[in-house]
């Protein structure tokens, strides 16, 4: 099992992969001053890095994150196995590390995947 898919495609395992757990909170203090509130939702940041992709590799992920919404199936340490949530991308930055035969090879290829 891959460590990340998107759409049922796996993706390159990446050099860094850390997992973010986001409580969404509706609180406000009351006339004592305790904080009251409810958890609206618990979701997940997912921070992905590659050192070096090929060209083709660099193009596979960036296609596979370019629709607005997308099902990720990723590896969750909370849960101690996979999980599949709806996420969207956040910027994504890919610098050239060089061309051989002019074809670029990438290097420090980043992004998040935040959870709808």
């Amino acid at each position: 099992m891959a460590l990340i898919s998107i759409a049922g495609v796996a993706l390159p395992t990446p050099t860094d992969y850390s997992l973010g757990i986001q409580d969404v909170n509706n609180t406000e203090r009351n006339a004592k001053g305790d904080m009251i509130g409810e958890r609206i939702a618990t979701k997940r940041k997912i921070e992905l890095g590659w050192k070096f992709l090929t060209a083709a590799q660099t193009q596979q992920v960036l296609n596979a994150v370019s629709q607005l919404f997308f099902d990720v199936t990723y590896v969750d340490p909370q849960t101690g196995g996979n999980r599949t949530g709806t996420f969207y991308a956040g910027d994504r930055t890919c610098n050239v590390m060089d061309f051989i035969d002019g074809v670029p090879r990438y290097k420090d290829v980043k992004f998040n995947l935040i959870e709808r």
